[in-house]
């Protein structure tokens, strides 16, 4: 999905009828993948997705109305049209939330200065504070980081390992270097 994204992007002729037609069900169907404890996996992929079409958004990449202007005051725009769906979405889908908790979330994700790694960061805050993912049972979420920590302490043992003279065997030498 990510790279049909990527691609329909790169053709403006195509783009804002795709847009028009589908950002917002895509919108909605990634929120929903994504709050599904089944599908905690994806989540790196649920993160870059919806980081992209904010964005898309966000920036005025997206030219066409995402709404029907006759059902919406004169002078809104997509920005604002999509803080209020989103806002609705999210409040109708978990009535547990509060208004303000809402706001707050959805003002981050529409942050455009947020990286990847901090919007990632907001999501998974989000997603346990919706108590859909319970402390004990978020492992999933972190699994990118944790994989990168066991990248770092690996390479940091070798370093050292390597410093000392005779600590490699013949075998474990990489020769090609």
């Amino acid at each position: 999905m990510n790279e049909l994204l990527v691609n329909v992007g790169k053709a403006p002729n195509v783009a804002q009828a795709f847009y028009q037609q589908y950002l917002l069900s895509l919108i909605q169907d990634v929120f929903a993948v994504m709050t599904d404890r089944l599908h905690k996996s994806g989540f790196k992929m649920h993160a870059t997705l919806l980081r992209h079409m904010f964005h898309l958004v966000q920036m005025n990449q997206v030219t066409v109305p995402l709404f029907d202007p006759s059902q919406q005051p004169a002078g809104t725009t997509n920005p604002s049209f999509l803080r209020e769906h989103i806002s609705s979405l999210l409040l109708t889908s978990f009535p547990n939330l509060a208004r303000s908790q809402v706001g707050k979330f959805v003002e981050g994700m529409l942050d455009v200065k947020m990286d990847l790694l901090t919007f990632k960061t907001h999501l998974r805050d989000f997603l346990i504070e919706l108590k859909e993912f319970n402390a004990e049972d978020n492992s999933a979420l972190f699994a990118e980081e944790q994989e990168q920590a066991a990248r770092e302490q690996q390479q940091a043992m070798m370093a050292e390992r390597s410093a000392v003279p005779g600590m490699f065997s013949p075998a474990e030498i990489d020769n090609d270097l």
